[in-house]
């Protein structure tokens, strides 16, 4: 986006921050406080809010200029480390027109457990360790406890709270003795006179490995200002996500969003494309197990384009996400049942000539049929995903983007041919087919055709044009 662009919505001074994870998904809901130096001194400038689902956040320097010449940047946010990974201090007024102004930060290494293994999860990689628990005890529910890891301890508490006020009743154990087969008896005897639930490792090398790798952790807490940090440590999942991504609807943006892997299906985890990712269908369920029905397969150059980090398509394409976008903030999840009537008759108007009519007709049904190649490429298939995110309620709702196209077609037959009975027998012939061959014969297509046809005819009115002669 060229500075002349920016500046109808940015001042000169001001200056986008985006936050990202070490994966380059947006950070969401972190607060931003940059660490500002001047000519003599340092100051703390919190920023207002916190970042929106694109990780975003602005900054007006404007007020600042002279008292600043740089900053850096750092967040506080429960699950990443306060510092970037790269710590670097950004020049001031090397930033104008809402320039974009990206950090990127580490994840803190949480702990997940299943009931056999322990896995740590950090920004780069996991690890998994295989642990015994001295209780019988199951894990069928996920309940989330916090850990605080020390130097030279020979058991970790775990607790139920952030604050670390409330003990729960379990232990991590890095007593050897733990590890040795020949030791059940004794663990049992102490879990007897216990209500803790012991979980130790299945091996000396399993715990050296363990001990290796949270000394490690230590360091880096220390490094990056956290001394004594406290790490979630969640019981009842494996700890392994799948990444799917979701539409922000307020924002009209694509997301990332980890789902545990045993709440998808094997095939969506199996089934991975270079060019390819999956998004979730608005209507899908969450808390229920994700299947292929649930998922669209969507490319990332068509993410790109939603996401406006491709703005070289037809404008079409964006004046009809921005549309949809705007219409959500009004309609939320219950648009209107014949809404494809009011999108069709806002992408034509600003057509004023014959020619710019017929041609916004071509390229906006074009589009439409995303699914064919050509349109796909060309970009078109970002409205595709939108309008069947935001519009229909259910898969198969009657206001899908198929009636979009029975509108628009019917519309510029009839105001190219100018014959509106000859425009409705096509389509009631199109049904006859789709019912012969056992499409079923659709009423609410007769009636998106109709309102198309209607819209013509006020066209045709208003640019002082006849209807052509009656063809039978």
């Amino acid at each position: 986006m060229s500075n002349t662009q920016n500046t109808q919505t940015y001042s000169k001074e001001t200056i986008r921050i985006r936050i990202r994870d070490m994966q380059d998904n947006p950070i969401v809901n972190a607060k931003v406080i940059l660490l500002a130096m001047g000519l003599k001194t340092g100051q703390k400038i919190p920023l207002d809010g916190t970042t929106d689902s694109n990780g975003e956040i602005l900054f007006d320097s404007k007020p600042y200029l002279k008292d600043i010449n740089r900053f850096e940047i750092t967040i506080e946010h429960k699950d990443y480390y306060t510092y970037p990974k790269n710590r670097v201090r950004k020049l001031c007024r090397s930033y104008e027109y809402g320039h974009l102004c990206e950090e990127s930060f580490e994840k803190i290494p949480s702990f997940y457990y299943n009931g056999t293994t322990l896995t740590l999860s950090q920004s780069d990689c996991t690890t998994k360790y295989t642990l015994r628990n001295s209780s019988s005890q199951a894990h069928n529910h996920t309940q989330e406890y916090y850990i605080q890891l020390q130097e030279n301890s020979t058991s970790l508490k775990i607790y139920t709270d952030e604050n670390l006020t409330q003990k729960s009743n379990y232990t991590l154990s890095l007593d050897t003795q733990y590890t040795q087969q020949s030791q059940d008896l004794q663990t049992q005897s102490r879990q007897s006179q216990s209500n803790d639930t012991i979980l130790s490792f299945d091996s000396k090398d399993s715990l050296r490995q363990f001990t290796n790798d949270i000394q490690e952790i230590i360091i880096k807490d220390k490094k990056k200002g956290h001394a004594n940090l406290v790490h979630r440590f969640v019981v009842g999942i494996s700890g392994e996500y799948t990444s799917l991504l979701f539409l922000d609807k307020p924002q009209g943006r694509i997301v990332k969003i980890e789902i545990p892997k045993e709440n998808v299906s094997d095939s969506i985890v199996a089934n991975t494309e270079s060019n390819q990712t999956r998004i979730l269908k608005s209507w899908a369920k969450t808390n229920q197990k994700i299947t292929e029905q649930d998922i669209r397969k969507i490319a990332f150059s068509t993410i790109d384009i939603i996401n406006r980090k491709d703005m070289s398509k037809n404008p079409l394409i964006y004046k009809a996400l921005d549309k949809l976008i705007s219409d959500y903030r009004i309609y939320k999840d219950n648009f209107p049942q014949e809404y494809y009537v009011d999108f069709g008759r806002y992408m034509v108007e600003n057509a004023n000539t014959h020619n710019d009519l017929v041609k916004t007709f071509e390229n906006l049904i074009y589009f439409m049929y995303s699914k064919r190649k050509g349109a796909s490429e060309e970009g078109g298939i970002a409205i595709f995903h939108l309008y069947e995110n935001y519009v229909p309620k259910f898969e198969g709702d009657e206001n899908g983007l198929d009636k979009v196209i029975h509108f628009l077609e019917s519309a510029k037959l009839t105001y190219i041919l100018r014959d509106p009975d000859y425009v409705r027998s096509l389509g009631v012939a199109n049904e006859i087919k789709d019912f012969v061959i056992g499409g079923g014969f659709s009423n609410d297509d007769i009636l998106a055709n109709e309102q198309g046809i209607q819209f013509a005819l006020e066209l045709l009115e208003k640019n002082g044009l006849m209807l052509s002669p009656a063809r039978f």
